[in-house]
């Protein structure tokens, strides 16, 4: 990591010099002599990173240049924070720092020190001289991304230009080597990133092969080609059973008996092995298959193909560029979409670079696929990031080689993963900002350092080093990933001692003064940071966060000797109980990045203005700040102040304009005061989400003309709201303020929220808004809303709050013109006058709708919707219901009624293709309708709250075959499940919760052959449970593959019966809230595949089954998670895995 370090150095001194900064206080010659000592190291670094693994001197020459540049790196940071805000004060910006009345002694003293530290590195370079170490070039090219496992199923939508060679394998296996006695191995040989994995599963897929052979198994091989790993997997894949107290012998014999006789085909995928040696201990074992049998082995090298291969070696070739464009552009733009004019041949240029190679097209692909300005696709075009390797030449350990291919730039960015603990969950735009904070990544020309940083990002992503979690409301930027932990392995095993997780009860052993980075975990009931951990003197990074649970009773501050970290780049405090940030913040000169999110922090001291560096601010959900401080005008380097959240914040600091650097600002309060007003959002180049507060505050509409909205084109969400209180404006200057509000045609997203005007601007729905996605309207008193029927791109729209609206368009479009042409989700809250979606419902209305929530809209009715998939409505009227049954295509529906209302006949008659069914609060509702058998491809069925249904019927279950989870709860005088039950083979959910009448089970639950979770909640809560269930129903025994069991609420159950032994597929069993059982039976040692018994609330059962001491311990001792109310009796990382394997 040293090299990465190194480059970091460098190109931070080479900047320095580039622009002459040196030349102006005389220390030109030592920055010269300096890059030059610092190159002349960096050549033999790449030699040094692989020897230093069995070189324990290399190491600690490593460590040590490694200190002496992160030494240089501080100085020289030091040195241009107080050159550029020396030019700042003397009002120089003109010209970059040339005019300014220097600190002579700073200088002098400055001077003195690089001298020092160049003389040092002089020293440590004549050190690489006994070590014999090659110079080797430092910018490394290397494939676009990492392996992943594979597994035989096509994981992509469609493959292009492969059909050609899919057709030649098969031929040769289906045809060609039928008849062969020896078995026939058949090597597909190409560089890595060319598609052998997929044109192998295409194969394997084929109709054909799954007819000519009887076994058809793949087998993931990678670099560990272990005899005895391969013959398991050979063997599990074709569903037989292994232990693993078997040796090779075993193995041997048992593959032998599988494949004797059978024709087979398998897949061995991404094979490294050249040792002659182990290929012939594994093939011996396979030739026993019967004539045709074959084996496929997909590899980068043609040693390994010239090692296995009995047939002629298949070489793939690259793709055609027509083929690779189709494929890029799947991905970049999706196979519906074509690209616009201006970047189409910007984009065809960009394929050419990928030279054939389908794996470069997908990566290309993906990471333009957000991308939408024209300079970012020439900047890519213009790159010689993707002129990819066309040979592999070495083969490593398949971790230590993903990172040895990581170019230079990468190395640092992967390593410094490290700090986060395994498993945990990892924001992509955190992350980015705590490598530029760090000063791993700056901008590369047009392209910004978050930019950059998204292409690093990806890079990782895309070779597997960063995977997939989750995602935040679809924006791939606040996406969330994991490392899987052997990545993270990795990371650590790298990074070393630079990075360090540690906590306040066991403070770590790696904590040093070579620890740069440091994730913290305080106490529950301190904030005092342990005196080990002042240690990390040089510490570039902290990370603080609470324990969870978390304690609110406890609170405090940040503590004063924060400062002592005095070489901190990044500052994270999380922690729900910190009250108060210490002054001593504004020592931290070197700080880029502070993040105190959660705090209850109500105002921050005045010495955070004082934080020239600072960039990154992140204050989101400080729920009792009330104010920021006055001179935050001063952090002239800050690009992101994020406020989310700040709902106690009730003003903007002032002459926020003089912030040019500011990026994000995702709230901004209007104020009455020159400096609080709109207009300040004058110049200031804001990007992503904006949301305008008590616009009711502007004076003069001229202000928000000023404020400049349409010359914002990085804008992609705002927000505009006005409050209704005793300073509302006149309706008219509502009305001019909104029209001055213009945003730019880049504007993705738009809600305005409290609007009293009863006009609205051209600009709403012109072609401004034509790349508007989604749209909120709120509180208005309006009338009519705006058309907005005719935006094209509108895929979301949010209606509530509208007391008099009717409908949501009003306007007449003429005949053939589709209204809501792209409209997908509609929602609709709290408007109690609302009849119709549109004045016009005929059939070219809302025509690619797919899901509708509507909530207190009582006379509303529905016209036809050919696309509508999913409804939600509550509560619904009759006539509401009515109009439900014509909506084929729904397959989810959540509906609630009144007290008034029962469900009408013949509702759910050709509703179809409904897979999901939620009813709520028909509390009249006696009988459930009888074309309830006509939903067969029903899957989910809830029925709550309604009071007087009695059962279910047993004709209405017959046909619902494909019924997996019935949930019935508060019916309180519902009493019998009906003989019906019996029909629903595919039931494996049954959760009954509050049905106090229901005590006998019929006998058709013997059929229910997929029941593998039953519930049984009795009525009541946790003091009162009322449930009238004394004995377990006889009917559950005879259950044949129930998992789990839970039985809450029933304080009149006294015993558990003997036969609960029987269900031995049990893997979950829990008892809560009956507080009369005493013992468990003795049968219950039967249970061999419980994984967890959950007893809470049976007082006296839970001090039989103490652990050891408890009479019925003996009895449960083999279960490995038992949980006594509050007290569990396993270790935690048991713990974890039985819960999992629950949830599974």
């Amino acid at each position: 990591m040293a090299e990465a370090i190194l480059q970091v150095v460098l190109d931070n001194l080479n900047s320095l010099i580039k622009n002459e900064l040196g030349l102006l206080h005389g220390v030109e010659k030592e920055m010269e002599k300096l890059s030059s000592t610092l190159s002349t190291i960096q050549a033999v670094l790449e030699d040094a990173e692989e020897k230093q693994l069995k070189d324990k001197a290399l190491q600690n020459w490593l460590r040590k240049l490694k200190d002496a540049a992160y030494e240089v790196d501080d100085l020289l940071d030091e040195y241009k924070t107080e050159a550029s805000r020396l030019a700042d004060d003397n009002k120089v910006h003109a010209a970059y720092l040339t005019c300014f009345r220097p600190n002579v002694l700073f200088y002098h003293n400055i001077g003195n020190r690089i001298k020092d530290a160049r003389e040092m590195l002089d020293g440590i370079a004549e050190e690489r001289i006994k070590f014999h170490l090659r110079e080797a070039v430092a910018d490394r090219r290397v494939e676009v991304r990492a392996r992943r496992e594979t597994g035989s199923v096509v994981a992509q939508p469609e493959v292009y230009g492969r059909e050609e060679d899919k057709e030649k394998i098969v031929e040769r296996l289906v045809k060609d080597v039928a008849g062969s006695d020896d078995i026939s191995i058949y090597p597909i040989v190409g560089m890595g990133g060319l598609g052998k994995t997929t044109l192998a599963q295409l194969v394997f897929n084929d109709d054909r092969i799954k007819r000519h052979f009887e076994f058809r198994i793949w087998v993931f091989v990678f670099e560990d080609f272990n005899v005895r790993r391969l013959m398991t997997d050979i063997i599990t894949s074709s569903g037989g059973n292994v232990s693993e107290a078997w040796n090779l012998d075993l193995l041997q014999r048992r593959l032998k008996d599988m494949l004797d006789g059978k024709r087979y085909l398998l897949v061995l995928d991404d094979v490294w092995n050249e040792d002659q040696e182990k290929w012939d201990q594994l093939k011996c074992t396979l030739t026993c298959g019967s004539k045709g049998s074959s084996v496929v082995v997909t590899t980068r090298l043609a040693k390994v193909a010239s090692i296995v291969g009995t047939l002629p070696v298949y070489r793939l070739s690259d793709l055609s560029e027509d083929d690779c464009w189709l494929l890029f552009k799947q991905r970049a733009f999706g196979n519906d979409t074509e690209p616009p004019m201006n970047i189409l041949a910007i984009a065809k240029e960009i394929v050419k670079k990928c030279k054939g190679v389908p794996l470069a097209a997908k990566t290309l692909g993906s990471l333009m696929h957000f991308k939408s300005n024209e300079n970012e696709w020439l900047h890519v075009k213009d790159s010689e990031l993707w002129n990819l390797p066309q040979e592999e030449n070495s083969i490593l350990p398949a971790l230590r080689l993903s990172y040895a291919n990581l170019p230079v730039e990468l190395r640092q960015c992967f390593a410094f993963c490290a700090v986060f603990p395994k498993n945990a969950e990892i924001k992509k735009e955190r992350l980015i900002h705590l490598w530029m904070a760090n000063g791993f990544i700056s901008s590369k020309g047009s392209l910004e350092a978050e930019a950059v940083g998204n292409e690093i990002f990806n890079e990782l992503y895309w070779r597997s080093l960063i995977q997939d979690f989750a995602g935040d409301n679809g924006s791939t930027y606040n996406q969330i990933y994991k490392m899987h932990d052997l990545v993270h392995d990795l990371a650590q095993s790298i990074a070393g001692d630079e990075c360090c997780i540690t906590k306040a009860e066991r403070p770590s052993d790696h904590l040093s003064r070579q620890t740069r980075h440091v994730t913290f975990t305080l106490s529950k009931d301190s904030f005092t940071i342990p005196h080990a951990l002042y240690r990390v003197e040089f510490s570039r990074t902290l990370l603080i966060q609470p324990t969870y649970p978390i304690i609110l009773t406890n609170s405090g501050e940040c503590p004063s000797d924060i400062s002592k970290f005095h070489r901190l780049r990044a500052l994270e405090f999380i922690d729900p109980r910190l009250t108060k940030l210490s002054p001593a913040i504004g020592k931290l000169k070197h700080l880029r990045y502070l993040d105190l999110t959660n705090a209850l922090i109500k105002f921050l001291p005045k010495s955070l203005c004082s934080l020239w560096n600072l960039q990154i601010l992140k204050l989101e959900c400080c729920t009792a700040l009330r104010r920021l401080p006055h001179h935050m005008k001063r952090l002239k380097n800050l690009h992101h102040l994020y406020l989310n959240g700040c709902s106690s914040l009730t003003s903007m600091p002032p002459k926020l304009r003089q912030m040019t650097a500011l990026k994000t600002l995702p709230i901004f309060i209007v104020g009455r005061k020159k400096g609080y007003r709109l207009d300040e959002l004058q110049g200031l180049n804001l990007s992503g989400q904006l949301h305008i507060k008590h616009l009711e505050r502007v004076g003069n509409p001229m202000d928000a003309v000023e404020a400049s909205l349409g010359e914002k084109p990085n804008l992609r969400g705002l927000f505009l709201s006005w409050e209704s209180d005793s300073e509302s404006e006149l309706r008219g200057n509502a009305e001019m303020v909104l029209r001055a509000l213009e945003p730019h045609s880049n504007l993705e997203a738009l809600e305005i929220s409290g609007y009293n005007g009863i006009n609205f601007p051209l600009w709403v729905s012109s072609p401004v808004l034509n790349n508007l996605v989604s749209m909120g309207l709120k509180n208005f008193n309006c009338l009519e809303l705006p058309p907005v029927g005719k935006l094209p791109s509108l895929k979301h729209l949010s209606i509530s709050g509208m007391k008099h609206v009717k409908y949501i368009d009003h306007y007449f479009y003429g005949e053939g013109v589709k209204v809501f042409q792209s409209l997908e989700t509609l929602s609709i809250y709290e408007s109690p006058s609302l009849e119709k979606l549109s004045i016009e419902q005929g059939r070219n209305t809302l025509p690619c709708l797919t899901h509708l929530f509507i909530s207190g809209c009582p006379s509303l009715t529905l016209p036809f919707l050919p696309s509508l998939m999913e409804l939600r409505v509550q509560p619904c009227s009759e006539a509401f219901l009515h109009s439900i049954s014509n909506l084929n295509k729904l397959t989810n529906l959540s509906i609630e009624g009144n007290d008034k209302m029962t469900l009408p006949d013949s509702i759910f008659l050709n509703l179809t293709s409904l897979q999901s069914l939620s009813m709520r609060y028909f509390t009249k509702l006696k009988a459930l309708p009888t074309d309830l058998r006509s939903l067969n491809a029903l899957k989910s069925l809830y029925i709550g709250k309604c009071y007087e249904l009695e059962s279910l019927p047993g004709q209405g279950l017959q046909c619902l075959n494909s019924l997996e989870s019935l949930y019935i709860e508060d019916c309180k005088k519902f009493n019998c499940l009906s003989d019906g039950l019996k029909h629903l083979t595919a039931l494996q959910n049954l959760s009954l919760v509050g049905v106090p009448e229901l005590v006998d089970f019929p006998d058709g639950l013997q059929h229910l052959v997929s029941l593998k979770h039953l519930g049984f909640h009795g009525q009541g809560n946790v003091h009162n449970p009322v449930g009238s269930l004394t004995a377990l129903p006889e009917t559950w025994q005879h259950i044949p593959s129930l998992e789990a069991l839970a039985v809450t609420g029933f304080p009149n159950l006294t015993s558990l019966p003997y036969w609960l032994g029987n269900l031995t597929s049990l893997r979950f069993l829990q008892f809560s809230r009956c507080c009369k059982l005493k013992c468990l039976p003795a049968s219950i040692k039967n249970l061999i595949n419980l994984q967890t018994l959950d007893l809470w609330g049976c007082p006296e059962l839970e001090k039989r089954c103490e652990k050891e001491t408890g009479e019925d311990w003996h009895k449960i001792a083999h279960i490995p998670f038992v949980e006594l109310s509050s007290k569990t009796l396993v270790e935690e990382e048991s713990s974890n895995c039985c819960m999992r394997l629950f949830e599974r």
